[in-house]
């Protein structure tokens, strides 16, 4: 798993890192909410989308050296609740500077602030394990190939989220969460251990996340 941790902490900061971008393994795009059904192919009949390591990932943004960082694409308000983070609430940046390519992936650091009102509850999923993340192109500027390989993916933003489309991004935790919700993953997260028990500490935020699965899944179900 591309498990979100915490790699330092100070007063004012605190930095994470995980890969910002996994190469291989296909989204959970095309596929219906909360079931199997497919709703879309690639051009060549395929289903989902991949990155590999050739993806171009530079953009204006890049060149800045920062990534702004958001919490659920900005959408907290409307799948949790009216006083959750929104699209202008900036929790921190993504360090391009940091960024690091091997076989897996790319890796950055985050650096989140610690004096954003959202951060003491934000902290608390990071710390149980929950949080995953996932990306944010020009979308104008993104090329993708026949098979749904994302040649071109110019960076935008990043957003912490416990429902990245990524499945390799949603820690152990969350994706137990999604298979007792009945939420589908891919086959291959089947003969995955469970994940260890949490400490005691931390059991309020994993219940706090696990039931805005269960909101989201419920919204979702009477939109259908």
């Amino acid at each position: 798993m591309n498990e979100l941790k915490a790699i330092n902490r100070t007063d004012d900061e605190l930095r994470v890192g995980n890969y910002i971008i996994l190469f291989g393994g296909r989204d959970l795009e095309g596929v219906k909410p909360l079931s199997t059904e497919v709703v879309w192919r690639n051009p060549d009949g395929s289903r989902g989308e991949f990155f590999s390591k050739s993806v171009d990932l530079e953009s204006a943004y890049t060149a800045t050296g920062r990534i702004h960082l958001d919490y659920e694409h900005g959408l907290g308000k409307q799948v949790d609740a009216p006083d959750a983070p929104g699209r202008d609430d900036v929790l921190g940046y993504v360090d391009w500077e940091t960024k690091r390519v091997d076989d897996r992936g790319v890796w950055v650091e985050r650096a989140l602030n610690r004096h954003s009102s959202y951060m003491r509850w934000v902290e608390q999923l990071i710390d149980a394990g929950v949080v995953g993340t996932s990306s944010e192109a020009v979308e104008s500027d993104v090329q993708k190939a026949a098979d749904g390989s994302i040649l071109r993916w110019p960076l935008r933003r990043d957003t912490l989220t416990i429902t990245p489309m990524e499945w390799r991004n949603k820690t152990e935790n969350v994706v137990q969460a999604f298979k007792a919700l009945g939420i589908p993953v891919p086959d291959d997260t089947a003969n995955e251990p469970e994940p260890e028990a949490e400490p005691e500490a931390d059991q309020s935020a994993v219940i706090a996340a696990k039931g805005r699965l269960l909101r989201l899944r419920l919204s979702l179900l009477e939109e259908q």
